[in-house]
Parts: C-alpha cells; sequence; structure tokens
C-alpha cells in the first residue's frame, strides 16, 4: 500500500506496507516544551541503540560517618540543665534571695528550675546551705542553663545573618537542583516517606516558585548554577544523603554530576541525574559516568511503569496476541513502544502508529531503537480526531473483531479524553487509555463511567521513582 504524507492538521490514513520506518522523535526538555509531541531536531546515529533504563551503578563502599545530630544534643543539654537544678533544689540546698525554696512544693521547684534558663533567673541568689553535691548540681544548672538560652538566641540570629552557616552545619541532607515539575514530584514523594529530611534546592536565579518550595516542602533555597564549583562547595555534597540533578540542561546535569564524582568519589551511587534527550541518554549508556551514577529519563520510567502496570496485565487476560495502537507519536509513545518490544515482546503481533508526522518520527525510532522483526506495523499520518482516519483504519485491520489496546498518547489532554471515549464505546472489547499531562478529577470519574482508563504522566514518574532515592543512609 502506498504511503501518503499530509499536513499536520490534515486527515486521512496512510497505512504502509510492512517497510521500516524510523521515528524522530522525542526528545529534549521533560515539560520543558510546549508539550510532549515537540521532537528535536534529527541527529541520525550510525546503529541502533538498546534500549536504556536507569544506569545500574558500579558498588562503591560508602564510609560510615558518625553523625553527631543522632546525639540530640539540643535537646538532651536543656534537659541535663533542668534536671540538675530540680535535684540540685530538692536535695535541700537553699538560695540566698529565696530561703522559702528549700521547703517547696514539687511545682514551686519545677517553676524555680525552669526560670535558671532566662538571663539572671529570678532573683534567686546563689546557693548555700545543703549537701555539697546538691549545690555543685545546683551550680553547674546556673552556668549551663542560661548559656543554652545564649546559644539558641545566638544561633536564631546567625541563622538569619548567616545563611551560609546552616548549610554549614548540614549533616545527611538531600541536594536537589532544578525548578521545574520534575523537582516538585520528587519532593512530594520525599515529604510523604521523610517529612524531616534536611533539604537544599538549587536553582536557577529568577526562577518561580521558590517560596512554594520554602513553604511546602521546608527546603533551604539557593539561587545559582549548579555546576558552578563556587555553588557545589556550598552545599556540603561529601556529607550528603543524597544528590538529585533535575534541571532542565542535560549538560549542566551531566557536568555537574562529573564534578560533584571527582571531589567525592564515594556520593556515585546516590548521584541521581536526569537527561531528558532519549537520544542523548542512549550514546551516554556506555559511559564510565553512567555506570558511577543513576542516569534516567522521565517519560521512560513512566512508560516502562505504564507497560508493567497496565499493558502486560490485559495482554494476560487476552489470549490472541494483541494489536496495539500508539495514536500520538511523540516521546512518550516512543518509550511505550520501547519498553513494549523489551519487555512485552510475543504479546503482541501487531503495532499501528498514528501521528501527524507518523513517517519523520518512525524514521528516527528505527534510527535510534529499532523497530524488532516480532510484528506486523502499520504507519498512519492523520490527525487522530478525524472520523475517516479511524474508518478506514477499522477496515484495514479488522478492529471490531479483535481486543486491540489504544494509547491515546497525544499532548492535548481533552482530544485524548475524547477520542477515547469515543472508542470505548465503539470498541467495547479494546482495552482504551487515554494519557493527560495532570491529573484530572473529573477525567478519572468520566473514564471510570465510560470504562476507559486515564493516567497522568507526572504520576507515573512520580509511582516510578525507585524507593531508595527517598531512603536515608
Amino acid at each position: 500500500m502506498s504511503s501518503h504524507r499530509h499536513d499536520p492538521g490534515a486527515s486521512g490514513i496512510s497505512p504502509l506496507a510492512h517497510q521500516s520506518v524510523s521515528l524522530e522523535g522525542g526528545a529534549s526538555g521533560f515539560w520543558g516544551a510546549a508539550s510532549f509531541e515537540q521532537s528535536a531536531v534529527f541527529e541520525p546515529r550510525r546503529a541502533p541503540r538498546t534500549a536504556t533504563v536507569v544506569a545500574p551503578v558500579v558498588p562503591v563502599e560508602r564510609p560510615k560517618r558518625f553523625r553527631i545530630g543522632s546525639l540530640s544534643w539540643r535537646f538532651g543539654l536543656p534537659v541535663l540543665a533542668f534536671m540538675l537544678g530540680v535535684v540540685g533544689f530538692y536535695s535541700g540546698v537553699e538560695v540566698t534571695e529565696r530561703g522559702e525554696i528549700a521547703d517547696a512544693d514539687l511545682l514551686t521547684i519545677l517553676y524555680y528550675s525552669l526560670s535558671l534558663f532566662l538571663f539572671g533567673g529570678t532573683d534567686l541568689g546563689t546557693p548555700t546551705g545543703g549537701p555539697m553535691w546538691g549545690r555543685g548540681m545546683l551550680w553547674i544548672a546556673y552556668f549551663l542553663a542560661p548559656a543554652i538560652a545564649a546559644s539558641a538566641v545566638i544561633d536564631a540570629l546567625l541563622r538569619v545573618l548567616s545563611p551560609e552557616r546552616r548549610l554549614a552545619r548540614l549533616r545527611d541532607h538531600v541536594v536537589v537542583a532544578g525548578a521545574g515539575q520534575l523537582t516538585t514530584l520528587y519532593l512530594q514523594r520525599l515529604r510523604k516517606a521523610d517529612a524531616r529530611a534536611a533539604v537544599v534546592v538549587v536553582v536557577p536565579p529568577g526562577s518561580p516558585g521558590t517560596s512554594e518550595l520554602r513553604d511546602l516542602y521546608g527546603a533551604r533555597v539557593i539561587m545559582g548554577d549548579v555546576a558552578s564549583p563556587g555553588i557545589l562547595r556550598r552545599l556540603g555534597i561529601e556529607r550528603a544523603r543524597r544528590v538529585l540533578l533535575l534541571t532542565d540542561d542535560d549538560f549542566t546535569n551531566l557536568d555537574a554530576a562529573t564534578q560533584i564524582l571527582a571531589e567525592a568519589p564515594h556520593m556515585g551511587p546516590d548521584v541521581v541525574v536526569h537527561v531528558s534527550d532519549l537520544r542523548f541518554l542512549h550514546s551516554m549508556a556506555g559511559t564510565r559516568l553512567a555506570r558511577r551514577c543513576q542516569i534516567f529519563n522521565g517519560h521512560q520510567i513512566a512508560a516502562s511503569h505504564l507497560v508493567q502496570t497496565s499493558v502486560l496485565d490485559h495482554f494476560r487476560r487476552t489470549t490472541p496476541r494483541d494489536l496495539v495502537i500508539l495514536a500520538g507519536f511523540g516521546r512518550f509513545g516512543e518509550t511505550v513502544l520501547e519498553e513494549l518490544q523489551r519487555g512485552a515482546a510475543g504479546s503482541f503481533d501487531h503495532v499501528v502508529i498514528i501521528d501527524s508526522d507518523a513517517e519523520r518520527r518512525a524514521l528516527v525510532f528505527e534510527e535510534e531503537v529499532g523497530f524488532t522483526g516480532e510484528y506486523r506495523r502499520d504507519i498512519v499520518s492523520g490527525d487522530l480526531r478525524d472520523p475517516s482516519l479511524w474508518k478506514t483504519l477499522a477496515e484495514e485491520v479488522s478492529l471490531a473483531r479483535k481486543e486491540p489496546v489504544f494509547l491515546l498518547g497525544s499532548g492535548v489532554d481533552r482530544t485524548n479524553l475524547r477520542t477515547a471515549m469515543w472508542l470505548a464505546q465503539k470498541y467495547p472489547r479494546g482495552f482504551v487509555m487515554a494519557r493527560s499531562e495532570a491529573r484530572w478529577t473529573f477525567a478519572e470519574e468520566v473514564s471510570r463511567e465510560a470504562g476507559i482508563h486515564t493516567f497522568s504522566v507526572a504520576e507515573l514518574v512520580t509511582q516510578s521513582m525507585p524507593t531508595e532515592w527517598f531512603e536515608g543512609r
């Protein structure tokens, strides 16, 4: 069957005979572009690339650290000073200005012991009488309690006047670079797993949403370039629990990771790097940097999660090998097909790719990932909103007699949902999935009524982040 080219907004179907075509597609920007479907400049490669996942890291023995914070000095010293005062008063020690304390009840003794934390106390006078050990304990409380109070005041002032000092004292903290949605998604899940973890977020100057990072997630925010040696020195990377480089600039993330591993090699397994360009991610797969730290792509882990949790379950429930229809073949559609080829081979025997720029995107996919020869494929250039496209497709592949998997993955949420509802009504035996950029409550309710499955890419990314990224050491 011949192939026809269409303008992006045109309708129609152009199934291509089962020839190898490759796709462009998917590369730069994770939520940074106007939509998921924008593609990057095509840069041909010499050979197909193997699939890339969160890279396994070279095992590194981390040094055991003695953390003073675990001793809770801030809590223990005030309690010690208070107890010394209580025991000293209770032992019968008198004071020169308040002789009645020797015969006071327990509540009165507790009150006067607390007053020692005020500068000058309540003019109790000096200890006198009573046992020697009691006077010694009271004298210690006399000096220790106001010193603790003074140090708390000084520390509060320094926090306001010298935020650098707070960073220098951090231990076992999490460093996150980036001000985008990926950072927000990570922090949301981190706070559910560990509400008290110290977090430092590095954002470019002038980035919006810094107040949200402070108020909602309790993060310390630093303005600057995370790849700057000066910024990295301020972050106390060698004492950190984990570093996540999630900016929209792949080179910035990789450059910062290289500097971090040069200065703190033991951090390798705990350095997480996001690479938004799938083709660049593939080219990085075999490098030493990729082996030492964890490199991932948001679309890829989201697609893997969707295939493993939803699509494979449908494949298991259906006896014949399935037909998969990918309506929208941008970066997310590419990664879904890549995951299907890798994790569900043999479960499907026919794939139809629909996109307004399907032929070009298929060419890039063939170049970068490669179609396997285990299934038939058709490339359809057209607008998925066009009823004539679906009518022609139904005639070509006999949709009514199959149990197809429909994945509506264009960059427009309402188009995906509307088309999915129509397909679910027309083909009740099909498994219909509709992608959205965010989670919509009304869409979930409507989807349940229509018998379709809606999913948010952002939510998939959050769910598919490895649990170890949120755990302490």
